[in-house]
Formats: structure tokens, sequence, C-alpha cells
């Protein structure tokens, strides 16, 4: 299992960047963009980009900055402390975003295109944003703005450690969909405890023996799994774990897994085709 520990160390220490070098940025909106520049690295995705700014921050001011490092003009709610645009995004704009002294939070989601969605996120803490004193002066973002040899270099840093972790995916887990194991461990840091439901579907080898395999699957998930494609689909609801993940894929039989986090028991079959998340 030293694989799987080699594993978790460096995407501990890839969330340890991002706290390090984005600490007003969630974590979650940091890993989905990487994931989408990865799939496209000649055009930005587009997101819908919410930030959070302190009490008394001069709106009107905060609203042109936005724009001026984003391209985007943003809707403005809370009474002047909460911004939304949809933008093409790069991680180059989320470290300007976060380094303005008047932004308290960055968040987002994914959308792949203009949209008309509006603010769909709360501030972590509603309380907490009252504790800053009132924005000040606008000369230190604008200074804040400027990139520099450091901030060029983190977020390589932040990128090369990102590609590492996906080449140690394809190294020890090969058979299984990067997104899953990636998503599975965000959500495993998420809960201490208990490991996380998702519905994960195995594909294997055609002739394979599907009572064995079954019977496997229940042993290794404690699940009964649906079998569908003539025994090469084998679809369970179920508790999902790392070392799981790397149980089953280590079988001979098995060519391909991926899933969807679903949170609890569903009631949903097969989702997926073999060889769509192929790396």
């Amino acid at each position: 299992m030293s694989q799987l520990v080699e594993l978790k160390t460096v995407y501990q220490g890839l969330q340890t960047l991002y706290q390090t070098y984005l600490p007003k940025v969630d974590s979650t909106l940091i890993d989905n963009l990487l994931i989408h520049e990865q799939e496209n690295r000649t055009v930005a995705p587009f997101y819908i980009i919410e930030v959070f700014t302190k009490p008394g921050t001069d709106s009107e001011w905060c609203k042109n900055h936005i724009l001026e490092t984003t391209g985007e003009v943003s809707a403005v709610y809370d009474n002047g402390t909460h911004y939304v645009t949809n933008m093409r995004l790069t991680l180059e704009i989320l470290k300007k975003l976060n380094d303005f002294d008047f932004v308290v939070e960055v968040t987002g989601d994914y959308t792949g295109s203009i949209t008309g969605i509006g603010a769909s996120h709360e501030h972590r803490d509603r309380g907490y944003i009252h504790d800053y004193y009132p924005y000040r002066s606008a000369s230190s973002a604008l200074l804040q703005q400027l990139p520099d040899d450091k901030t060029i270099d983190r977020l390589r840093e932040i990128k090369i450690v990102y590609q590492g972790l996906q080449t140690l995916y394809q190294t020890y887990l090969p058979k299984v969909d990067s997104t899953l194991i990636h998503d599975l461990l965000v959500r495993e840091e998420e809960r201490s405890q208990r490991a996380p439901f998702y519905l994960v579907e195995i594909f294997t080898k055609e002739g394979t023996d599907s009572e064995a395999m079954r019977n496997r699957i229940m042993e290794k998930t404690g699940m009964v799994p649906a079998i569908y494609d003539k025994g090469t689909h084998y679809v369970t609801n179920q508790r999902l774990s790392l070392e799981m993940l790397k149980d089953m894929s280590d079988a001979e039989d098995v060519t391909e897994i991926t899933g969807d986090y679903t949170g609890g028991i569903t009631a949903r079959g097969a989702s997926h085709e073999p060889g769509e998340h192929k790396h």
C-alpha cells in the first residue's frame, strides 16, 4: 500500500500549495479548473465566479477593478460585498483575485459557456465577513495586481505538482478514471471517518466468468452488483475507498473502473460506456 500512501501524500501536498498560495480561493474550484485546463490547453474554460469582499468596499470601484482583471462585468449583491461574473477563467486570474486586499473569498462553478446563472454560493461564514475593517485604499490592490516572478513560479509549482499527481494516478491506478480518483480524495478529506457513497462501474474483458466476478465484487464491496452487457459491466452503489479501488483494479479481468459520487444509496443504474474516460 506504499503506492497509495505516496499518492495521498502528494495530494495533501497539492492541497497545502492551494492553501499557501491561494488561501482565499475554494480548493474545489482550483481542482476543477486544473482538470478543465488539462482537457483543453488552448482555450480557457467558462466559469461563474463569485467574489466576496470586505464590507465598506467601494462597490463601483470594486466592480470596475474586477472588470479590468477578468474582462467581464459583474453583478453585485449583498450590499456590495458579493460580485458574480460569468467568464473564461485561468489560474492567473484566480491569483489576482486572491491577492486583492478587499477580497475575502473566491468560489464558483464550471459552466462551459456564457450563461445567465446568477449568485448561487453563500460566504462560508457570513458573520466572519463583518470582522474585517472597511476597505481603505485602492493603491495596495493595484500594486498586488502586477505580476512578478514569484507569482509565476508559485502557479507553475501548483501546475507541476498537479501534473505529478495525475501521473501517479496513471501509474498506480491505470484502469481507474482519474476524475473518480481525485473526487474520492477530495471527499475522503471532507469526511474524516465514513467512506463516501459512489455508483461504481467496473468493465471487464469479454469471456469473464460473470459469477466469479460478481462474487469477487460482493466480497470486496459488501454490495451485490447489477450486471450488464453480457457479463462485462458491473454496477454497485457502495461506500468507496482508495484501497478498494486499488484492489478492484488489480483484478486481471478488469479493464476499466469509473463512477460518480451519489452521497447515499440510489436506484440509478449504469450510466457510463467503456473507454469514455481513457487517459
